[in-house]
């Protein structure tokens, strides 16, 4: 058994190397293997480390420099995806916030973080289109990926320090809800999150035959670093929703997902939906299955066993 010392060992010194060849090699993934789901379109191991790339060289072209804050105004899609990793090869933070947020919220987080930039995900968000027209954002397109929106650049902004140890570098930057006072910036190494990726890989026994969903935002933490980080991490897909849609989660169900992560309001809403529109619930790859980020009611769990039968 792998001892802790050796799990550190053996992490990526960034976020964007769990898409190198090493890490491939070492995980025994495929580059053909498909990473990225989203709609109809998927992005293997392979090509998804080319479209990285290809993404941080646009943005140093643009100005974006290393030790960076640039802010992402978006929900779960490739595009997002990729820009989080574009970043982490520019040695800069991505200050991942949801497009969801209003315009004062959005405003404020910006100007606590003063980005260099902000970057839109306005193809798979209305909100984050909207918050681009505010801000009189341009069209940006991300090679093989999406089309985003991206703004001026702040002149004023003063990069972070950057560190050579990635226990020391910031990698991602995500704000606390506020619900008891004024949001909190929590900053995040590369080690942090690589960390949090690799043992929530290993606790759910993810393989590159797994296909995850990827509904919870990655704008919160388990989000980012235990669902898309840790199935990447493991060489399994991923399945990325912009929001939650019953409908869509039992059609996912049928096709073949096999790890489920959510919180208990969505499976409430889940068997809500079945109730109403009389679904079936058919999971047949379905192995793992999983409730949190709030309190779970005995009786909700017991329906969730009951219905899932894991």
């Amino acid at each position: 058994m792998q001892t802790l010392d050796d799990l550190l060992a053996s992490l990526p010194a960034r976020i964007d190397q769990i898409l190198s060849p090493s890490h491939l090699a070492a995980m025994a993934i495929s580059g053909s293997a498909p990473a990225l789901i989203q709609g109809g379109r998927q992005w293997r191991y392979q090509a998804l480390a080319g479209h990285v790339t290809a993404s941080a060289e646009l943005l140093g072209d643009y100005g974006v420099r290393a030790g960076d804050r640039v802010m992402l105004v978006g929900e779960n899609s490739a595009a997002l995806a990729v820009l989080i990793l574009a970043l982490s090869r520019l040695d800069a933070w991505a200050v991942i916030v949801n497009a969801r947020l209003n315009a004062h919220e959005i405003d404020a987080l910006q100007a606590h973080c003063q980005p260099r930039c902000l970057l839109y995900t306005v193809s798979v968000s209305p909100d984050a289109a909207a918050h681009s027209a505010r801000h009189t954002a341009q069209t940006l397109v991300l090679p093989g990926v999406d089309t985003v929106a991206i703004s001026a650049l702040d002149t004023d902004s003063k990069p972070e320090p950057v560190y050579a140890d990635p226990a020391r570098q910031v990698a991602a930057l995500i704000y606390t809800s506020g619900t008891t006072g004024q949001p909190k910036g929590v900053m995040l190494t590369h080690r942090n999150l690589l960390f949090i990726a690799a043992v929530s890989s290993r606790l759910r026994g993810l393989t590159p035959s797994d296909r995850a969903y990827g509904v919870l935002p990655v704008s919160h933490v388990f989000g980012l670093a235990s669902v898309f980080l840790g199935t990447l991490y493991a060489g399994a897909s991923l399945q990325l929703v912009a929001r939650f849609e019953p409908a869509a989660v039992l059609h996912a169900l049928r096709d073949g997902l096999s790890v489920l992560q959510g919180v208990p309001a969505m499976f409430a809403k889940l068997f809500d939906h079945i109730r109403r529109s009389g679904q079936p619930l058919l999971a047949p790859r379905l192995r793992f299955l999983y409730a949190g980020g709030s309190p779970l009611d005995p009786s909700l769990k017991a329906r969730i066993e009951q219905a899932f039968g894991v």
